[in-house]
């Protein structure tokens, strides 16, 4: 996945490849749409055309005396045909821009489903945080170009067409002529993708620190944040890193600005140039002779149309450009960080299949079937570390079983969870379920297989139900949400007393910077929160990551009495940093620097007088001391 995501990223999207997936786009998102672009392509390449027809059929007619009906029947023929182009070309246009308005949304859309579907670790890796960033700027910037690229890109072609159509009637003049309009519009032409590409160069600089003062302007109305900020001070060092980037980031908006008017000073002076030539040219042949007057008028025009045309492709090559490179940022995105770890197919065992069978007598509660984990010579190694957080780990945890993970911080706890939760994978090893290896299930059945308590959770301003119950677009007796269970396992979570004295009780919602009527919940409350909806989702495995870590004492002795009853078929993984917390687990695991060095029940390993034990010996006393001191307050 990794090298396939690194060629996706030194993908050159160029301009063709650009526009081409651009009209493929259109035409499957909207056909009428796509109709109508090459509709409103045609008119603006033939309006101006049969515009300049008019004032040659007049003089025409004058030069060969036509009569007055042929006279009049040709020129209401032009003039129709000419009324109907425009209709056409206007008709199309508003079309189109009422169809264009949502393009950045819908982009928006595809870029947070990116975002959502790629794995865990891929969170943690800067560079893809770079290219969401870069994609998301590239939508949603002052000077974005995307909302109108319907239009940008119709110009365009019609402008391109438009110097072909002029240029070839020109041509049938004089190359000499022609070479007059086409020479400098090249210069022109070079001379803005130079300054494009200095542009894309400077902007990656820009994009950093743009990144930087977005990440610190956030920090400042962040919650948690906030105490740190005003109790510490750090107001004036946070706005002298907002002033800095600023500093940065405007310094590369300058020069490549500046690149840009450089460029077009001198497409103003070429363009003088070739007027004038052409001009001469054109009147020297009518002077000699060599041309009708209606024939100079036709080639003025030719002269002024080509010349417009250049104009306007120039003056939309910069629009291009940046159009160019906004959608290529996108699909460098889109395209990159596809693929998954879990490769395989699998979904979870059916009813009276052979995997079902084969694990039978294992317990079961409420529909949940305790599940089977082996870790196999398991190490992992971070990105951009050379060295191993986990080392050759090996064990088996029985269905059914509770096992307390402890050790010092550092050990490497945390990581294993997140391997155990398919939020990581082994750099080395393998770790099944069930007795199938974690890659053969698709990774939507492997998650459904957990269910887990992190130190770390954000609020999701819903109601306490939904928060349950996961189903943020289920009412309390809608189908997706089980009433009796959300109650059952805010009840065992301990938190069903604070809920029932609410006003709205469990429909109560949470959030008060969302919702003005909602509620906030202290960080033992939210805790048991998080502990209810880890309960109310039926799954085999159950990770409690340090869950007592925000209650009080009486709170947390609650939790364990409860242990026993929260984990009733399942298996289940209980990290502590306080070890006498596990003396309900069937076993615990001791791991120091990324080793699981310790096995054992609480009482055996407390017996044989190692590591454990003597840091339970040290945390005992230091609970004790505690213990003392509020006595004697």
């Amino acid at each position: 996945m990794v090298m396939s995501n690194t060629k996706k990223r030194e993908k050159k999207y160029c301009f063709l490849e650009n526009m081409f997936c651009f009209f493929r786009e259109m035409c499957v998102r909207e056909p009428v749409a796509a109709l109508c672009f090459v509709l409103a392509v045609a008119s603006g390449v033939l309006l101006p055309y049969l515009s300049a027809g008019l004032p040659k059929l007049v003089l025409t007619g004058l030069e060969n005396e036509w009569t007055l009906s042929l006279f009049l029947g040709r020129l209401l023929v032009l003039a129709a045909v000419t009324a109907l182009v425009g209709i056409i070309r206007s008709g199309t246009g508003i079309y189109m821009e009422t169809r264009t308005c949502t393009i950045p949304d819908l982009y928006n859309l595809q870029i947070m489903k990116k975002r959502l579907s790629v794995d865990y670790e891929v969170l943690e890796n800067e560079r893809f945080h770079n290219e969401a960033y870069a994609a998301y700027d590239a939508i949603y910037r002052h000077h974005s170009e995307l909302r109108h690229g319907y239009t940008i890109w119709k110009d365009f072609l019609v402008a391109a067409l438009s110097v072909a159509l002029y240029g070839g009637i020109l041509f049938t003049q004089s190359a000499g002529i022609l070479i007059l309009v086409v020479l400098p519009t090249l210069t022109a032409s070079l001379l803005q993708k130079r300054a494009r590409a200095y542009d894309k160069k400077m902007r990656h600089f820009a994009e950093a620190a743009n990144r930087k003062m977005d990440y610190v302007a956030r920090l400042t109305a962040d919650l948690r944040a906030g105490k740190d900020i005003r109790i510490f001070d750090l107001s004036g060092w946070l706005l002298g890193i907002l002033k800095k980037e600023r500093k940065i980031s405007e310094g590369y908006v300058k020069r490549w600005e500046n690149a840009y008017l450089a460029a077009n000073c001198v497409d103003s002076v070429l363009n003088f140039v070739r007027d004038g030539c052409a001009y001469v040219f054109l009147i020297v042949r009518i002077v000699r002779g060599e041309m009708a007057v209606s024939d100079f008028v036709w080639y003025m025009a030719m002269v002024a149309g080509a010349q417009q045309a250049c104009s306007q492709l120039l003056a939309l090559g910069e629009r291009v450009g940046r159009l160019n490179l906004d959608y290529g940022r996108i699909r460098q995105f889109l395209d990159s960080w596809d693929g998954t770890a879990f490769s395989g197919k699998r979904q979870l065992p059916d009813k009276g299949s052979s995997d079902e069978k084969e694990f039978s007598d294992k317990k079961k509660t409420q529909g949940v079937q305790a599940a089977e984990i082996i870790f196999r010579h398991v190490s992992f190694v971070y990105p951009e570390s050379q060295d191993a957080t986990l080392r050759d780990i090996s064990f088996t945890i029985r269905p059914g079983e509770k096992i307390a993970l402890v050790g010092l911080n550092g050990a490497g706890k945390t990581t294993l969870v997140k391997l155990l939760c398919g939020l990581y994978h082994p750099t080395e090893g393998e770790i099944l379920i069930n007795r199938r290896n974690v890659r053969e299930y698709d990774r939507e059945s492997y998650y459904g297989m957990i269910s887990a308590v992190f130190q770390n959770v954000k609020l999701l301003p819903l109601s306490i139900a939904q928060n349950v119950a996961s189903a943020p677009e289920s009412g309390m007796n809608q189908a997706g949400m089980d009433p009796e269970r959300v109650r059952w396992c805010l009840k065992l979570a301990g938190l069903w007393e604070k809920v029932e004295s609410l006003l709205r009780k469990e429909n109560t919602s949470l959030g008060r910077r969302v919702c003005a009527q909602a509620v906030d919940l202290s960080g033992g409350e939210m805790q048991k929160l998080w502990m209810a909806r880890a309960l109310y989702k039926e799954a085999p495995i159950l990770v409690l990551d340090e869950p007592t870590a925000a209650l009080d004492p009486l709170a947390e002795q609650e939790v364990y009495e409860k242990y026993r009853e929260m984990s009733a078929g399942r298996t289940s993984v209980f990290i502590s940093h306080r070890l006498s917390s596990t003396s309900f687990c069937d076993r615990i695991f001791f791991m120091e620097k990324g080793q699981i060095t310790e096995v054992g029940s609480h009482q055996a390993l407390l017996e044989r007088g190692g590591a454990y034990a003597e840091l339970y010996q040290i945390q005992s006393q230091y609970y004790r001391e505690e213990d003392a001191e509020i006595c004697g307050e």
